[in-house]
């Protein structure tokens, strides 16, 4: 079992497609690389944040006898933004857990097979959570579903990042598709492109 980027990958794929239609592709595949640096550095902004109000309320709790009652509820509803936020950027690494048992053993076409498949079902599995979110979304609107902590907060509002999270696994599984038509690595380690039938960056 593997999560380290730097684990053993499958050789990389035989392009697909060449010229102009490689180039779109790798261009699709850098938006989807802007989008998710953007993503990540706000989960990152996110997770500063939460730190900081968990050891504000520490401090107001512990030493100031003022305990603040409602950091643990944001806090909770922010770990879900976070989390959304930031499986583009995990996948586009490779950092999410796999088993590599197999895999590791397979060669250049049957590897690129079953990393395609892989990016298929993540591409089905962010449809999956857009559809959701947005039935959940949508009725959670419609009766004014509140939490029923001290903060009150619309609902809507956290289960929106479930469909926001899903669109990115969607960007992700298709620029992984796109960089392996180009016959790159679905994996962008070095977090940029290189040129098309070169077999990935270069660590």
């Amino acid at each position: 079992m593997s999560h380290e980027p730097t684990g053993h990958r499958p050789p990389p794929p035989s392009p697909v497609v060449a010229g102009g239609l490689a180039r779109l592709l790798l261009g699709f595949d850098r938006v989807v690389r802007l989008i998710s640096l953007l993503a990540a550095g706000i989960a990152a902004v996110m997770l500063l944040t939460a730190f900081v109000l968990i050891c504000w309320s520490i401090v107001q709790r512990y030493f100031a006898g003022r305990p603040v009652v409602w950091t643990d509820e944001l806090v909770g509803y922010g770990l879900v933004a976070i989390v959304m936020l930031g499986a583009l950027d995990a996948l586009r690494r490779g950092e999410h857990i796999s088993v590599d048992v197999l895999t590791q053993r397979l060669g250049r076409r049957a590897g690129a097979a079953v990393a395609a498949a892989g990016l298929v079902a993540v591409g089905i599995v962010g449809v999956i959570l857009i559809i959701e979110a947005w039935e959940m979304v949508s009725f959670t609107r419609m009766i004014g579903i509140v939490s029923t902590g001290y903060l009150a907060m619309p609902m809507e509002y956290p289960q929106a990042f479930v469909g926001i999270g899903g669109i990115l696994l969607v960007l992700g599984a298709l620029g992984g598709l796109a960089r392996m038509a180009a016959g790159l690595s679905p994996i962008d380690e070095a977090g940029a492109s290189a040129a098309p039938g070169e077999g990935g960056p270069r660590p």
